[in-house]
């Protein structure tokens, strides 16, 4: 039930007569008493007429007093203007209650504080209209909310209990990945969410809606504007007063709302709330094999085989996976299952140093001639020589030797190194190596094609000729001492 919203206030001492009709009743039953009294005593009408005229003046007066009180009414705390009858102002009241409350839903109650009192004002003239514009430009509206707070801090309201569960729910719901997930451990907001009783406004009622887009950093659609009957006047206006008013704490003396007003804009936090998910992952991985190297000093210390090829195994791992609104920023390993063991690679490598295989005299690397490219030739900063050929022609072993490394290389391209004791000859960016690491080759054997793979600008071969430091392997590339490759092809 709607507690009352208008307080009548007895006036100070007055007259017993409170009732006008019942007043002048009385003065014509006495009147008539008179009359049969003066009959049946045979009192002169001389003394009848004086005592009548003094009970008609005695009633003329007190209806003239009577008819100067008036209702005066008391808007917080200040008087706004007096009626001649306390059921305007209730009407009144009434009637903006109840269009509040068909407008946003929710019961709502004055939140001023409206006195009525009765007083004696002969000089007062009753005017509804005063008082009810007052009223509609400066009334406000509470409703009983919640107010939902963020590790005790204060958020905003909410109109029920079941709107915090909806909520959590949906939130913890949004940052679920189950594109790999076998079971979800744990999900909850770290923050604690929790609920105060309070009054407020019902224009800062925050929808379920509102509450997620705030908690998640989004900004929410503007709320639904007051109608224009609102918004009457310069003051606070009925649904847009911009203060909470939180209801006292469980036995706290007294029933009065806090003095000092917060801003509601003051109150909220522009901040998300953090969801954190542990997750549950089964993945198989797999188990690199070890390698067993032993070495054979009849082989050359660029040769190497392999007796028994290595195998992966595999192996289940059970991960719970940690994130943060949505995004992993964790991974513990908590259960570890073999399923196949690793079979190790056994490898023999030779440890006997190559032996010289060149004559020291060198032959054309490319097939089919070719000439150097111009501004390309050998020098300070350019350690071998670019010749010109066709894609795919043939390119030849300079000079006898073994194959210290044929592979990939990332400017180089394809490329080849051959050992030949005093010298070690190079060929760059080649379409194929033709042969491997460790093979003997001998001067005029066809070891690739020329090509124009890595950082080459157009299809050539890039041949130089470096002399042997002395330790009979190659470990750096700048290690042994570039010559200019068309010394050994001049006249």
């Amino acid at each position: 039930m709607r507690p009352r919203s208008v307080q009548t206030v007895p006036a100070g001492k007055r007259p017993k007569l409170k009732n006008r009709k019942g007043f002048f009743e009385i003065l014509s039953y006495n009147f008539k008493n008179l009359a049969l009294l003066v009959k049946s005593k045979g009192i002169r009408a001389s003394s009848f007429i004086i005592a009548s005229s003094f009970i008609l003046i005695t009633a003329l007066v007190l209806q003239g007093y009577y008819s100067h009180y008036v209702y005066v009414v008391v808007f917080d705390g200040r008087e706004i203007g007096s009626l001649s009858d306390i059921k305007q102002v209730e009407t009144l009241i009434d009637d903006l209650t109840t269009r509040v409350d068909d407008y946003y839903g929710m019961p709502v109650e004055p939140g001023n504080k409206i006195k009525i009192k009765k007083d004696y004002r002969p000089e007062a003239v009753p005017d509804l209209k005063p008082v009810e514009e007052t009223i509609k430009q400066e009334i406000t509206f509470l409703t009983d909310a919640y107010l939902l707070m963020v590790d005790d801090v204060p958020l905003v309201p909410v109109a029920s209990e079941t709107v915090l569960e909806e909520v959590v729910s949906y939130l913890e719901g949004t940052y679920l990945d189950e594109s790999e997930i076998t079971r979800i451990i744990d999900i909850s907001v770290v923050e604690d969410l929790s609920l105060r009783p309070c009054s407020v406004a019902p224009k800062f009622v925050f929808s379920e809606e509102e509450i997620i887009a705030l908690l998640m950093g989004k900004e929410s659609e503007d709320k639904v504007e007051a109608p224009q009957w609102f918004k009457t006047g310069t003051a606070s206006i009925y649904g847009y007063h911009p203060h909470l008013y939180p209801a006292p704490a469980p036995g706290a003396a007294g029933t009065a709302r806090y003095t000092q007003e917060k801003s509601l804009n003051d109150t909220i936090i522009n901040t998300g709330v953090t969801v954190q998910s542990i997750e549950e992952l089964v993945v198989t991985e797999p188990i690199p094999f070890d390698v067993e190297v032993t070495y054979d000093e009849e082989m050359w210390v660029v040769q190497n085989e392999i007796a028994t090829p290595g195998q992966d195994g595999r192996k289940e791992i059970v991960y719970h996976v940690t994130r943060i609104n949505g995004e992993k920023v964790g991974r513990v390993a908590v259960k570890e299952t073999v399923i196949s063991e690793p079979v190790t690679q056994a490898e023999i490598q030779g440890t006997a140093q190559v032996p010289s295989k060149g004559t020291g005299q060198f032959i054309w690397p490319v097939a089919e001639g070719g000439e150097v490219t111009p501004g390309r030739g050998f020098s300070s900063w350019h350690t071998g020589i670019d010749i010109d050929g066709e894609p795919g022609t043939p390119i030849l072993a300079a000079d006898s030797g073994v194959v210290w490394y044929s592979g990939f290389g990332g400017s180089q391209g394809n490329y080849i190194i051959i050992y030949h004791g005093n010298y070690w000859t190079l060929y760059l960016h080649n379409q194929i190596n033709l042969v491997k690491k460790g093979k003997t080759v001998k001067q005029g054997d066809v070891i690739a094609r020329l090509g124009s793979t890595g950082r080459s600008t157009g299809p050539h071969l890039h041949f130089e000729i470096r002399r042997d430091d002395g330790s009979g392997e190659w470990r750096a590339y700048y290690q042994h001492k570039p010559v200019d490759p068309l010394r050994f092809f001049r006249p």
